[in-house]
């Protein structure tokens, strides 16, 4: 089958057409943002002291100061200072006493999720409101009598928003988190036998 050049231009010219339109469509459609908006950040330091008691291969059982007998499972990675020198779990040997400096940092934060979009008025009810987006797709939304849109650059509540009305609107949802990460050293001495070797 041929198709001769002057067939063609047509053709693509169609289908360029078609492209513009879906990206313009697309372009208005709701767009999402979000943001992390730092807060107060809060610092405390804690200190823990024991003394080792019974080593076996990463799990330590400790007499800590207060009397209480406390169970530790160490990872591999973790490393004690013991008079200035690196040892991993397994290099502990029982009556080495142990400090462990905790820091821990407490950030409170919020996320703040902006989605601002356009449509046109299908149908209101009460509090709800039914726009069809640039696409076409209808999308109900229930909105509180404070909330306001756009339309024609005036505020309007829900109530005021009549079928066929093009508005504009934007929705922020503020989230809390609070996020913490410590920091724990461990330094301590060795029994004074172990320091004789």
């Amino acid at each position: 089958m041929t198709i001769t050049a002057h067939k063609v231009v047509p053709l693509l010219s169609i289908a360029l057409l078609s492209l513009a339109v879906v990206a313009t469509g697309q372009s208005q459609m709701p767009q999402t943002t979000r943001d992390r908006m730092e807060g107060s950040q809060t610092v405390k330091t804690e200190q823990l002291k024991g003394t080792v008691l019974l080593v076996e291969d990463n799990h330590l059982a400790v007499r800590m100061a207060s009397g209480e007998i406390k169970n530790f499972d160490v990872p591999s990675t973790r490393r004690f200072l013991i008079d200035g020198r690196e040892l991993t779990v397994g290099e502990l040997k029982p009556g080495t006493k142990l400090t462990a400096t905790i820091l821990t940092k407490t950030t409170s934060a919020k996320e703040r999720t902006t989605t601002v979009g356009s449509g046109k008025v299908w149908m209101v009810s009460g509090n709800s409101v039914i726009l069809t987006l640039p696409n076409g797709e209808n999308r109900m939304y229930t909105v509180n009598d404070n909330y306001r849109f756009t339309v024609d650059g005036q505020p309007a509540s829900v109530h005021d928003l009549r079928q066929g009305m093009n508005v504009a609107a934007k929705k922020i949802v503020e989230e809390p988190r609070t996020e913490i990460a410590s920091d724990v050293t461990v330094t301590g001495e060795a029994p004074a036998a172990a320091q004789k070797k």
